[in-house]
């Protein structure tokens, strides 16, 4: 079985590897160089499957048939009839979901990155911002600055 994801060792790529070994098929990865050439050869039927965002495909979510969210939960809120891999028998976990955040070099004031941190947060409360999210299909999962830390 032939699979897309956007590139070598990053989230696609990770969760491919996690799906391969979990569920012992025999699969062949194909890299492109981001997420939408691969969305794209699932769509045109270059390869029989692939692993994407979860905002690529939910756009095209009537052109495709979404199997599975490469989460630890089920996303309720864009895809609520979507199951996890792991619900459906795999054992695999949320290594390969994408965080994103802003970073600062080494050495920045405490004082700089206590503002960054709040800044980050005030903006995913602004309400254009969560309705163009939203729109996109991409789920909000905020995290403190100590969340992230920890995890």
């Amino acid at each position: 079985m032939t699979v897309s994801g956007a590139g070598l060792y990053v989230g696609h790529h990770i969760a491919f590897l996690q799906m391969q070994k979990a569920s012992g098929a025999q699969l062949q990865y194909l890299p492109h160089k981001s997420g939408a050439p691969a969305l794209k050869s699932v769509l045109g039927g270059q390869v029989m499957t692939g692993v994407n965002n979860l905002s690529d495909a939910y756009r095209s979510r009537d052109s495709l048939k979404i199997r599975a969210v490469a989460d630890l939960e089920r996303n309720a809120e864009f895809l609520p009839d979507v199951p996890t891999v792991k619900a459906q028998g795999y054992d695999i976990d949320d290594s390969s979901v994408n965080f994103r955040g802003i970073m600062a070099p080494k050495g920045t004031p405490q004082e700089t990155l206590d503002l960054l941190a709040a800044r980050m947060s005030e903006m995913f409360e602004n309400d254009r911002v969560v309705k163009q999210m939203a729109n996109r299909g991409s789920p909000l999962r905020v995290m403190s600055r100590d969340q992230v830390i920890s995890m």
